[in-house]
């Protein structure tokens, strides 16, 4: 039985990254209550497809000062037992599904375990109150054993007591098409200094410093080496397109990562030191104090609360 379920659970991770690889980072895989490798394997794949979706979010080059809007990405009416009436016609391959196991279904099926308790609060509520709308976080889940995690807006509709449940995200108001086209990143002025290649080459050391953050910062000096540029033009591109430096970029990162860590495995905190790249606990601590306002032990008691 046991083996069954860690077979399911690499399913899940070879399925997660099948996606990723699409192109798609909107699935998350179910957290289980095991303590072991895969579920660390878990954490780290699941943080690797919201870090790749930020890049994406942000059309490749970090803060392009542009605008967001928010849009509908999908819709589901209910009726007042929060049953499937109809959606919206991209739900089923959201969901990997055929439209026809949807419609009937109660929406309850089709949440995380995690939103359950959620929902039942809201279906409480929105039948007494017939002007009811708020937006909730929920982790629907998907026929190959992913969950989405999306923001909905959940309200009655007028003189009825159906309900229309909408998941939104953000996207930016120019298209990328038309972004690489102007390509208006940067004043003239900052032109002088920071040319759209230098951006590539900047976005590449950032993309570089993801991908191999389980190994040794390479130095400034070699970091311009690797990547065709020299080390002021990488320090002050870095700096302007990121706004910090890229020593202060890669402790931050080191450090979400150990923060993931810490929450939803039972790692040791001195093992998750070294898998961070400090060479001592106390310098670990120190570091993770400044960044999130607690030490790495007050957020191992808050996640055993849990």
């Amino acid at each position: 039985m046991h083996q069954e379920i860690n077979q399911q659970r690499i399913h899940n991770i070879s399925q997660m990254i099948l996606e990723i690889t699409e192109g798609n980072f909107a699935y998350r895989i179910p957290r289980t209550a095991n303590d072991d490798e895969l579920e660390a394997l878990t954490v780290l794949v699941n943080w690797m497809a919201e870090e790749m979706k930020e890049s994406v979010f942000h059309a490749s080059f970090i803060n392009p000062h542009f605008s967001y809007r928010y849009v509908v990405q999908s819709t589901f009416v209910l009726d007042n037992k929060f049953v499937i009436k109809d959606f919206s016609g991209n739900v089923p391959d959201l969901l990997g599904c055929n439209p026809n196991e949807l419609l009937g279904k109660d929406f309850i099926a089709i949440l995380a375990k995690e939103s359950v308790s959620l929902l039942e609060t809201v279906m409480a509520e929105i039948l007494q109150n017939e002007s009811y709308h708020t937006i909730v976080s929920f982790e629907f889940a998907t026929s190959e054993k992913l969950v989405i995690p999306a923001s909905c807006t959940i309200s009655r509709i007028y003189k009825s007591t159906d309900v229309v449940i909408c998941l939104f995200s953000a996207i930016m108001d120019n298209t990328m098409e038309k972004w690489t086209t102007t390509k208006k990143i940067f004043t003239a002025e900052e032109q002088k200094s920071h040319n759209y290649l230098d951006a590539k080459s900047t976005q590449a050391v950032y993309d570089y410093i993801l991908a191999n953050m389980d190994s040794t910062m390479p130095t400034l000096k070699e970091l311009s080496h690797l990547f065709g540029t020299n080390e002021y033009k990488l320090k002050n591109s870095f700096r302007h397109l990121f706004k910090m430096t890229i020593h202060q970029f890669y402790n931050s990162e080191r450090l979400n990562r150990s923060q993931l860590l810490i929450k939803y495995t039972k790692i040791p905190l001195k093992n998750i030191a070294i898998m961070a790249g400090f060479t001592n606990y106390p310098n670990f601590s120190r570091a993770f104090k400044i960044k999130f306002g607690c030490s790495p032990t007050d957020i191992e008691k808050q996640a055993t609360i849990k």
